[in-house]
């Protein structure tokens, strides 16, 4: 191969060629040495400070204008089946911290006080709130707050990092990151486990949330949020 290249031969690295292809790093090249090579905080300071100011200003406009949905899902949910406005769960965010974070009910029950997902189901009014990401507004807040980003990867249950943490090798690494309203792996893998646990899934969605840490720029960012 080596003589090759006096011949104008030009060579690609599999591995990128992949990532191009396919949006995602493949897991089976994750070791010690890949982290040192690509994934640095150091260099992206000035990215972490401009992006933080991005979700200031549009946390704050759009919080201001979702109020205006919060009385008529109010009513909504009150007319459907009369219980709470909101619902609130643990997440798991950047440094493996937890916070609480709040969303428009959409489900019979809040999943965090259930034994069993077969008890709860969605209703009506939670089926459009879903569709329409409505269900999502009060996390503006959150952002605002800074628990939260606007782009970066979905904080996962406590329960389920737990179990990650010991079954995916580098699974902590997605902590290193702020996580975010929607991300790279959001609009890529289709199979994500909503909030039942799914160790293969969460390995595929792994390989995705490690693409965006890679990659991850303002241009990258805006490019999430369009396709959002």
């Amino acid at each position: 191969l080596y003589n090759l290249i006096f011949s104008q031969v030009r060579f690609y690295d599999m591995y990128k060629v992949y990532e191009e292809v396919f949006a995602r790093i493949p897991l089976s090249i994750v070791r010690h040495s890949w982290f040192l090579e690509n994934i640095s905080s150091a260099t992206h300071t000035g990215y972490d400070f401009l992006k933080r100011g991005l979700d200031i200003s549009s946390a704050l406009f759009g919080g201001i204008v979702s109020l205006l949905f919060y009385p008529f899902v109010y009513l909504a949910i009150k007319l459907d089946d009369g219980g709470p406005l909101f619902i609130n769960q643990e997440r798991v965010v950047k440094d493996g911290k937890t916070i609480r974070l709040y969303k428009f009910r959409s489900m019979s029950r809040n999943e965090a006080e259930l034994s069993s997902r077969r008890e709860n189901r969605v209703t009506r009014v939670g089926n459009f709130l879903r569709k329409t990401r409505i269900d999502e507004l009060p996390q503006l807040w959150n952002v605002l707050r800074g628990d939260l980003s606007l782009i970066g990867p979905r904080p996962e249950l406590p329960s389920g990092v737990a179990v990650y943490e010991k079954e995916i090798p580098y699974y902590h690494i997605r902590h290193l990151v702020k996580p975010g309203l929607s991300g790279w792996a959001q609009l890529y893998h289709e199979r994500h486990p909503h909030h039942g646990v799914d160790t293969e899934e969460t390995r595929n969605k792994l390989s995705y949330d490690l693409y965006y840490i890679k990659n991850r720029s303002l241009v990258l960012d805006v490019v999430i949020l369009l396709k959002t």
